[in-house]
């Protein structure tokens, strides 16, 4: 319900497009997974952003890019855990992506 009234206004009202409100939420998964042994607050809202960016967009570099210039002067700290987590949901969007095609072409 909340990430569709994001869409609806980021696409309504604000600049951004869709990719607003997927980095606003990335950003809060990050900050709920904060908690997690040896990952602190800012580094998983990176990362957050970082995985929901690249799963909009579908361009790993740009998302990179975004997320590091988001950050400000902490991106630079946390670009190892950005490029982790850019790779990560890259890859398994695209598996997911061609999974589903796949299933699709099998079925009569």
């Amino acid at each position: 319900m909340f990430k569709s009234a994001g869409y609806a206004l980021s696409l309504a009202a604000l600049r951004g497009g869709p990719i607003f409100p997927a980095v606003s939420l990335g950003g809060v998964f990050g900050v709920l997974a904060g908690p997690l042994p040896g990952l602190g607050a800012v580094p998983a809202m990176a990362a957050g952003m970082a995985a929901a960016s690249v799963a909009i967009m579908s361009l790993p570099v740009s998302a990179v890019v975004l997320v590091v210039l988001l950050m400000g002067p902490l991106g630079f700290r946390t670009t190892p855990i950005i490029l982790i987590a850019v790779v990560v949901a890259f890859v398994t969007e695209q598996l997911l992506e061609h999974g589903l095609s796949r299933r699709r072409d099998l079925q009569p």
